[in-house]
């Protein structure tokens, strides 16, 4: 039986920390569809006691840490408004 979308997204954080882009392309995804199931996804596993966890982006520019722990990727650092954004990572833990 085929896995639905959402079922492999919660398979691929299981196995291991991704970022939102990784996932976006491995998946085919485009960022409101890919937010939209990570946001269900995050509410499926808190009830089986699981939990998503996000790491937030960083800029590589300048080394910027985002405080917010957004799923998709900031367009451009507030800092020094460098395009190459790193993350945001995430997994699901016990």
């Amino acid at each position: 039986m085929a896995q639905t979308r959402r079922q492999r997204i919660v398979e691929l954080l299981t196995a291991g920390e991704r970022s939102f882009d990784d996932l976006r392309h491995e998946l085919e995804l485009t960022v409101k569809v890919l937010e939209e199931d990570l946001r269900h996804v995050e509410r499926s596993v808190r009830v089986s006691g699981q939990r998503l966890q996000v790491r937030p982006a960083s800029c590589l520019g300048c080394g910027f840490d985002f405080t917010k722990k957004a799923l998709h990727p900031p367009g451009r650092c507030p800092n020094c408004r460098d395009r190459r954004i790193d993350g945001p990572w995430m997994k699901i833990t016990a």
